[in-house]
């Protein structure tokens, strides 16, 4: 009997908050928003990454909006609420980059700003170097453009294992993942784990954290998007990308204090022809608007009003 026919409906990760949820209808299909704020203040969008959905972000998209901003959480095609049309293998992150540049012009906007984590930064930077005219400004979560992933883990695999792992077991058949439900929570969990601090593995909000992206993958057509994901951390660009493209905006890289994005941090501050500005957060990991929002929102604000006044 098919699993599938047991698959959640969408509506479990239509969370209640300060915010609206919105349908965008671009480039053929319809791409759901948590939005808050006034749409003629400045766009920041908020990408989530493979593990996740728009909902990584809920504590922070009211106070963004109460600080000025008009701020849209995006559940990226095929998670969440989003559609989930026939997947086009070996386009992942041109269609991607093209969902992304679509929802700003969707928004009313013809600039952004980019919040990424995990592959959600990646899409966040090629963004950035394939739609330079779109670009306010870009914040880098525990991520980093493609092509420069790509070389720091051809340089040091060993930093890189888990990375790698999730490379390997992206490229197999989804259809045959599909139905290794019984891994799903373990994996889910173990992700978890590894993005936050292991005093966060002991709270409620870890706890509720899985809940919900569990119910997210356990919707409806959803995985085999998920299980693709991972392939946005280091694609080799499609041709219509240059692969060394500058980044022309204020960047923001967000990372936690771990030598292994040493040579990460310096490739991302070659491929940026603007001002950097690097950072980390106390207690917290890779995930900081999840383990720390408060401190997430200060540190934002603290930059927006030096790159957008």
């Amino acid at each position: 009997m098919s699993a599938q026919r047991y698959a959640t409906s969408p509506e479990v990760v239509k969370l209640e908050g300060d915010f609206e949820h919105h349908m965008v209808h671009t480039r053929g299909i319809r791409l759901h928003v948590a939005v808050a704020g006034n749409p003629s203040n400045p766009l920041v969008l908020l990408i989530h990454g493979t593990f996740g959905g728009w909902f990584d972000y809920k504590e922070v998209i009211a106070p963004l909006a109460a600080a000025g901003y008009h701020v849209a959480a995006i559940d990226m095609r095929g998670y969440g609420m989003s559609d989930k049309p026939p997947q086009t293998p070996g386009d992942e992150m041109r269609i991607a980059t093209g969902d992304i540049a679509a929802v700003i012009s969707s928004l009313g906007h013809s600039k952004a700003v980019l919040v990424g984590h995990d592959t959600g930064g990646t899409v966040a930077w090629a963004c950035a170097t394939h739609y330079p005219e779109k670009i306010h400004a870009l914040v880098s979560i525990s991520a980093a453009h493609p092509t420069d992933l790509r070389a720091a883990v051809r340089r040091r695999p060993w930093d890189f294992m888990p990375i790698i792992g999730r490379i390997t077991i992206a490229r197999l058949p989804s259809q045959f993942l599909s139905r290794l439900s019984s891994l799903r929570a373990p994996t889910w969990r173990k992700s978890l784990e590894f993005d936050t601090t292991t005093k966060f593995h002991r709270t409620n909000a870890f706890k509720e954290t899985l809940e919900l992206r569990l119910k997210a993958a356990d919707i409806g057509h959803a995985m085999p998007y998920i299980v693709h994901n991972s392939r946005l951390l280091t694609p080799r660009l499609p041709v219509s990308f240059q692969q060394d493209a500058l980044v022309t905006a204020p960047t923001l890289l967000i990372h936690p204090k771990q030598s292994l994005w040493n040579p990460i941090v310096t490739l991302s501050r070659k491929r940026v022809d603007a001002d950097v500005t690097e950072l980390s957060i106390d207690e917290a990991k890779n995930l900081p608007p999840i383990e720390q929002p408060e401190r997430f929102l200060a540190h934002l604000a603290n930059y927006f009003k030096t790159v957008l006044g």
